[in-house]
């Protein structure tokens, strides 16, 4: 179990100035007009070197390519930055309970990962066809229309990079934006399907703010398209990944997380637990400090105490979290502050008065280690336990917590 108490992310710093390597595993969205090329070119007109590649059959789907071997190939060439990853168009819109769009997802993110833990899979949310889809309107009506195909692929594509801990490239959002106030500017090919070279431009422009996480609009690389235009596609896509980054995921990269993985309680210490293999630090408010990845706390007397831990994960990402935890060291202390009475009145049987419901009971044998964790239903809990000394703990949800011994018959 994660104890989460209160969170801060600090977000990372833009990999601005440097050389970044992008793979694209995609169909025609991505070959058509090279999208790799024009976002390496519009990376360099801001002074941003990139390399580029890409595994790109027409038509293909994610699930092909979690087997197809040139893509397992490229994915394995070399520790990427990011790995770009776009569904079949059709399917990236449908309910993933009738395709293969989840699974293929899931397999090609972790091929990834097992390559270059470092690699950042970036999901490509592409755009609904000009006039809906035709193919798929009878069984799915949502796909007769534009509107409708679009939102089922913003909502796809979304859920895949929650779940897969990736990051959501809005190509298809930004998209929206333009058909909605530039009706003018035409972003199709002509079978209504494909990106025309504005399109493709507007997409670059969106991968360019999403794995930079800075804004285009500096760029200088027009493309084949005319510099108005341009300019207008730069603002629009600087503007749709910048002022939602928490839609797209780009809060805490490949899931770096100061959270805890669990913890031990005592009379007067504490050990917590984070199962990271980065560098850890640890402040208590009572100057208390540790690198351990399991740190143990003594308290000498009864007070609030506030415990920041400091994480930098193997790929150089921070987060930090900070958590509070009230210990009471004296029997008339720990009545005298908290609302909660816990004791033995029945053979294996502890009861916990004063509870709000909702919090959770943490108890531990007379050596710390946690042998049960129960959520409180109301304002009397009964729970069953073995005979002995016991070490409690309960967190009320809200950043506070309370510990105690009790001993059981």
């Amino acid at each position: 179990m994660r104890y989460k108490l209160l969170l801060s992310v600090l977000l990372v710093g833009p990999m601005h100035a440097q050389q970044t390597s992008v793979l694209f595993i995609g169909n025609s969205y991505t070959y058509v007009n090279d999208l790799p090329n024009t976002l390496r070119q519009l990376a360099l007109s801001l002074d941003d070197t990139m390399t580029v590649a890409s595994s790109a059959p027409g038509g293909y789907t994610l699930f092909q390519h979690s087997t197809y071997a040139p893509t397992i190939a490229a994915i394995e060439s070399q520790d990427w930055d990011f790995v770009v990853l776009q569904e079949q168009s059709q399917l990236g819109a449908l309910p993933f309970d009738v395709t293969t769009t989840e699974l293929g997802a899931s397999a090609l993110v972790q091929r990834i990962e097992d390559n270059h833990e470092c690699t950042y899979p970036v999901f490509y949310l592409t755009w609904g066809r000009q006039d809906g889809d035709a193919q798929n309107c009878a069984s799915f009506p949502f796909m007769c229309t534009y509107d409708g195909m679009q939102q089922g692929l913003r909502t796809n594509y979304i859920a895949l990079a929650e779940w897969n801990d990736s990051y959501t490239a809005p190509v298809g959002a930004a998209w929206k934006e333009v058909r909605d106030t530039y009706p003018s500017i035409n972003l199709y090919d002509p079978d209504g399907s494909h990106p025309s070279p504005a399109g493709t431009y507007l997409a670059a422009c969106v991968f360019y703010c999403t794995l930079y996480q800075e804004s285009c609009a500096g760029a200088t690389f027009n493309g084949s398209i005319d510099a108005g235009t341009a300019a207008i596609l730069r603002s629009i896509a600087s503007s749709t990944v910048l002022d939602e980054p928490l839609t797209w995921n780009l809060d805490v990269p490949n899931g770096t997380s100061a959270l805890l993985d669990g913890a031990s309680v005592g009379w007067n210490w504490i050990t917590l637990i984070h199962n990271g293999e980065g560098e850890h630090l640890w402040v208590c408010s009572d100057g208390q400090t540790s690198t351990s990845s399991t740190p143990t706390f003594t308290f000498d007397e009864s007070a609030t105490y506030i415990i920041t831990h400091t994480y930098n994960d193997p790929c150089g990402n921070t987060d930090t979290v900070t958590l509070t935890f009230n210990i009471v060291l004296g029997v008339d202390e720990l009545a005298a502050a908290t609302q909660y009475k816990v004791f033995s009145g029945l053979p294996g049987v502890i009861e916990i008065q004063g509870a709000r419901g909702g919090e959770t009971l943490t108890l531990c044998d007379a050596q710390g280690s946690a042998v049960m964790q129960e959520r409180l239903s109301g304002n009397i809990s009964r729970i069953a336990c073995g005979a002995g000394l016991h070490l409690w703990r309960i967190d009320d949800g809200r950043g506070g917590t309370w510990s105690g011994k009790v001993l059981v018959d």
